[in-house]
Parts: structure tokens; C-alpha cells; sequence
């Protein structure tokens, strides 16, 4: 037995020499190209109500350049609930426009539009090659801060601080997004931006206090801002799978789809009832 492991090892590391010089040709077809949305209204936060459309692009032949859509038509709508049905009027309709189209296009906003909590909303787009999407949301009502707080721990030289806050979760079936960005400034030009994400629902903690903790460290005199927005069952559902699809492990790991609550096109609308505190880390 012992003679016949000692022969074998040298057959297999020559065919793992011969293997490392082989050229080996992969026949991968290009990627069909689709609208990717992601379009974010809230009742706070003026620069966080924005409509983002661009493409996907082929992973073998990247063209950033030319991944926005200019030129589109895009509207919100706010809507009436009555009773079981919902009514959007055409003249409570705002358009968002691509100020940037020359520059940076595929980027629309509307400086006038504010979110309002407890309402419905429908986006609407026209592409200029007559392609169409659309989608609903809502802005839940925003949850409220019961309690905040600090403190500082010792690691060697440095200072590390967390903090603990708290809120309460009500009957219903309520999903969270909260975005930590660490700032002086409270202006979040976009969710992109913030540092950190955290996607949850209430399945395990209902109908009473909910608590949150940050077990990673901040420093001394840091200005976290924090966004806690409550959201609905397929946004959230949405933002949980695309935190699975980017923690999966790149374009070549085993696909996680993730689940877009719009119609013709990926991605989501998304209504945001924002609770907001800054903390100053000192």
C-alpha cells in the first residue's frame, strides 16, 4: 500500500504541470441587457427621493460610459386608499426630470417633490425607445425613537464607541432598513453612500420594544447619522435579496435572484417612513 501511494504522487503532479500549460477556451454568450431601476421616495429627506435607471452590463465587456438612460419619461404619482382599492389621479402626478443628462445620465429627480407617510405611490417611465415601466409603493408611517444612547470602551490607544437604541414595534408586520452614515453632514445625497446596511423584519421580536446595537466600533468625536425606515413586505424582500446577491460571492458564484417589485424592468420602488437622529461621538 505504502509503494503504491509513492508511485501515484508523481503521475498526478506531472499531470498537473501539463494541465497549468494548456490554453483553455470558455464559450461565454453575452448577457442579455436589461433596465435596472432603483427609484427611492421618502417624507424627510428632499435629496433622498430620486428615480436611478440604467442597464446591466455584460461582465466580458464593461461600458460604464453609456449605462445610464437619459432622455426618459418618468413620473410619481400620489394615490388615494378607499376602502380595498387604491385611486391614483392623473393630477396629482409629478415628473422627475435628468438634470444631469449631459453629464451623468439616467439620474431624474424633482426638487419639489416631498413624500407623505401613510400614502401610496405609482411610478411610472417611458424609455425613449417606447419601452415602459412601472411599480407601486407606500410610505409606511415612520417608527419613533424611545430611547438613545452612547458609550466608550478602551482598546489599547484608541477609543472605540457604540451606541444602543430603541423603538417600539407595533401588531402589524413591520420591515426595517436602517443606513448608518458617518458624517458631519446629514444630507445623504443618496443611499449608496451611507456606510452601512441593515435589512430586517419583526419575525422574532413583535408588538414590543425593539431593540438595536452596534457591535461594530466607532471612534471618538465621530457623527453618525442614522436613518431607520420602516418599509413594505416586498421592498423589503427585495433589499434582502440584494444584500444575498452582493454577499454571494461575485458574477461567478451560484446566482441568487433577487426578487424586484416593479414591472418590466430589475430592481425597486421603494417608500421610506423615516426616523432620523444624529449622534455626535463625544
Amino acid at each position: 500500500m505504502t509503494n503504491y501511494k509513492y508511485k501515484a504522487i508523481p503521475g498526478l503532479a506531472l499531470l498537473f504541470l501539463f494541465s497549468c500549460e494548456k490554453e483553455i477556451n470558455i464559450n461565454v454568450p453575452p448577457s442579455k441587457e436589461e433596465i435596472v431601476v432603483e427609484a427611492s421616495i421618502n417624507q424627510m429627506f428632499a435629496s433622498l427621493n430620486y428615480v436611478i435607471i440604467s442597464k446591466t452590463v455584460d461582465y466580458f465587456k464593461p461600458d460604464l460610459s453609456m449605462n445610464g438612460f437619459g432622455g426618459a419619461k418618468v413620473y410619481i404619482t400620489e394615490g388615494v386608499i378607499n376602502g380595498s382599492d387604491t385611486v391614483f389621479d392623473s393630477a396629482n402626478r409629478q415628473q422627475f426630470i435628468d438634470l444631469l443628462d449631459s453629464i451623468l445620465p439616467g439620474i431624474y429627480v424633482n426638487p419639489f417633490f416631498m413624500g407623505k407617510a401613510a400614502k401610496p405611490y405609482l411610478l411610472e417611465i417611458e424609455l425613449k425607445d417606447g419601452r415602459k415601466v412601472n411599480g407601486k409603493t407606500f410610505i409606511p408611517t415612520p417608527a419613533v425613537f424611545d430611547s438613545l444612547h452612547f458609550w466608550f470602551e478602551q482598546s489599547g490607544k484608541d477609543t472605540n464607541a457604540f451606541f444602543y437604541l430603541q423603538w417600539m414595534d407595533g401588531p402589524e408586520q413591520n420591515n426595517y432598513r436602517m443606513a448608518i452614515w458617518n458624517n458631519i453632514d446629514s444630507n445623504l445625497t443618496g443611499w449608496g453612500i451611507a456606510d452601512r446596511f441593515y435589512t430586517f423584519d419583526d419575525q422574532l421580536l413583535n408588538n414590543q420594544k425593539r431593540p438595536f446595537q452596534s457591535f461594530n466600533p466607532y471612534k471618538y468625536g465621530d457623527t453618525l447619522n442614522i436613518y431607520l425606515s420602516q418599509i413594505g413586505r416586498k421592498e423589503f424582500i427585495f433589499w434582502d435579496s440584494f444584500r444575498n446577491a452582493a454577499n454571494n460571492g461575485g458574477p461567478f458564484a451560484t446566482p441568487v435572484a433577487v426578487k424586484s417589485n416593479i414591472n418590466g424592468a430589475i430592481g425597486s420602488f421603494t417608500g421610506y417612513g423615516i426616523a432620523f437622529k444624529q449622534l455626535i461621538l463625544r
